[in-house]
């Protein structure tokens, strides 16, 4: 203001002004202007003390910070932009959020740690080279219903979930399921990429048997899947070489948690429902391309039958009356007129399905079963059983008496030599004839 009132009384040039100021000849000329027009006023901005354009409203502000306290909470703020924009019909950017949360004191919960220095595993070039398969114990469904795990299989050169199903633990059914819905869906992939659990990997050793067949370990039931359907299995090491399950994991915690909530889930199946719902959303937001478009997957051949692989397999004798006894209970199998006949003291693999249906098989054939009670069982494999006559038992009585030949009947002609001979011969029940008095 001092170098325009000096510019006005004539003591400066606009030149020498607008070098003094830093700004062009025109600009001092349109200040001047405004100060001759309106004073030291006019030299302030227009839009001072006005509310920009954009300015967000204090009732959605206000909005934004209930929801995020109650509904949305445990958000970050680009879910929680991403939530308000789905649900509430509120477009915000995460930054629009994140200063809208900070300026009221409430923090991100999401706890952003420094980065740490780490080679980077290259992801494989195609979808269904290599597959990464764990589970989550998270208390998912809140205080809505009981603690659960979710079974999840994530691709390790898309980062796409392939499969997933929620059980009350981590069990063989879980990952049962899982594998099945992957086959199904997708197809047979190359490799499995596992912890060292004892669902995969079993803690017996191996057998001579097992060690002729070339493995150092029995094979586990998810095992066995796997190796019936040809599929390579790779134990992990340690946590931080399956990263990208984990870090998958880490987000489903926070989004498919609060899906959950929104949806009122409080029971398994509808955890099973969103989940199945949620799925297309995060690979959509989430899933990168591949290197090559090419997918690694398999299709299943047309005679593997998926229900005799995905189920309990064990072994089993079969016993006469070509009866078997698997859990329990008894069964005889039924053969077909095609069916070959096996031969008894055989060891044939007893398949149980998810619906308690009981099969057997043997070389690459199927049979029925039926169920056999205890008492006839039984009976069958007495009938079968070789007879053997009854071993008759010694008495060994006193009232004994010896035959007419047994020695202690014959008279034993001995010198008179010594009282002590004839005594001992007399306690042992033989007669003595002596030959003098």
């Amino acid at each position: 203001m001092l170098v325009l009132q000096r510019v006005v009384d004539g003591h400066m040039t606009i030149r020498e002004a607008a070098l003094s100021l830093g700004l062009s000849e025109r600009h001092i000329k349109r200040l001047k202007k405004k100060f001759l027009q309106f004073g030291s006023a006019g030299l302030a901005h227009g839009n001072r003390g006005r509310k920009p354009a954009h300015t967000i409203p204090d009732d959605v502000r206000n909005k934004v910070l209930q929801l995020a306290q109650t509904k949305y909470r445990g958000c970050n703020y680009t879910f929680l932009s991403e939530l308000l924009s789905q649900y509430e019909n509120i477009s915000l950017s995460p930054s629009s959020v994140r200063r809208i949360l900070q300026g009221a004191g409430i923090p991100s919960p999401r706890k952003h740690r420094p980065p740490k220095l780490h080679r980077r595993r290259q992801r494989k070039p195609q979808l269904g080279m290599l597959v990464l398969i764990d589970g989550s114990h998270h208390n998912w469904l809140e205080d809505r219903g009981p603690r659960l795990c979710l079974h999840a299989a994530i691709d390790d050169a898309t980062g796409r979930i392939l499969a997933g199903c929620f059980r009350p633990t981590e069990d063989f059914e879980g990952y049962r399921q899982m594998l099945l819905q992957l086959v199904m869906e997708h197809g047979i992939p190359l490799a499995i990429y596992s912890d060292r659990h004892s669902l995969f990997r079993s803690p017996k050793e191996s057998s001579l048997e097992h060690q002729l067949l070339g493995q150092h370990r029995p094979l586990s039931q998810i095992g066995r899947i796997l190796s019936e359907l040809g599929i390579e299995c790779i134990f992990a090491q340690s946590p931080q070489a399956k990263g990208r399950i984990e870090r998958a994991f880490q987000t489903l915690q926070q989004r498919l948690l609060i899906e959950l909530r929104l949806a009122g889930a409080s029971s398994i199946n509808e955890a099973n429902e969103v989940l199945q719902q949620f799925i297309p959303r995060y690979n959509e937001r989430f899933a990168v391309p591949p290197a090559e478009a090419e997918s690694a997957f398999r299709p299943v051949p047309p005679h593997i039958r998926l229900e005799h692989i995905f189920c309990r397999k064990e072994q089993r004798k079969l016993n006469p009356g070509y009866t078997i006894h698997y859990g329990g209970n008894n069964y005889r199998l039924v053969n077909s007129k095609n069916s070959p006949t096996i031969p008894l003291r055989s060891v044939v693999d007893v398949l149980e399905h998810p619906d308690g249906s009981i099969y057997v098989a043997y070389k690459g054939q199927i049979y029925s079963v039926e169920f056999v009670p205890e008492a006839e069982a039984l009976r069958k494999n007495n009938a079968n059983a070789p007879v053997s006559k009854p071993k008759e038992r010694l008495s060994y009585s006193s009232s004994r008496k010896p035959g007419p030949n047994h020695p202690w009947r014959k008279w034993v002609m001995v010198p008179n030599k010594s009282c002590a001979m004839k005594e001992s011969l007399t306690n042992t029940g033989l007669k003595t004839l002596s030959s003098g008095p």
